[in-house]
This record gives structure tokens, C-alpha cells and sequence, in this order.
């Protein structure tokens, strides 16, 4: 048996600068991702006051049927 080595089919061109276009990763933006942040935080801390104001009213509303039913 005898091995033969495979010719290279591996191509080695020289860069031109003038094929080669440079894109720059597009980067997020800062500010708009703090006043997302920002917003949504709002709109949490507003779903927790309606929270607690619903099982305050619910609790308010229990003891006064309780009361008025004794």
C-alpha cells in the first residue's frame, strides 16, 4: 500500500485594500437602553400599586361586611 498525499487545492490570493470593505459591528445605543429600562420599571412599580391598593381595598371591604354583619 502505498499513500499519496493530496494536492493542496488551497488558493492563496493576495488582499487587495480596495476589494476589502471594513463594517464596524453595530453597537447599541446607550441611552435608549436606560430609558427602556427606566420605562419598564415604571410600569412595574405601577402594577404593584395597583396591586396592593386592590387587596387593601378587598381586605377593607372584608372587614366591613364582617363588622356590620355581627
Amino acid at each position: 500500500m502505498t499513500t499519496q498525499l493530496k494536492k493542496n487545492n488551497f488558493s492563496i490570493e493576495v488582499a487587495n485594500p480596495s476589494n476589502i470593505i471594513e463594517t464596524k459591528p453595530q453597537r447599541p445605543n446607550i441611552d435608549h437602553l436606560i430609558k427602556r429600562i427606566i420605562v419598564e420599571k415604571r410600569k412595574e412599580n405601577r402594577k404593584n400599586i395597583f396591586l396592593l391598593f386592590s387587596i387593601l381595598s378587598i381586605l377593607t371591604s372584608g372587614i366591613l361586611v364582617f363588622s356590620f354583619s355581627n
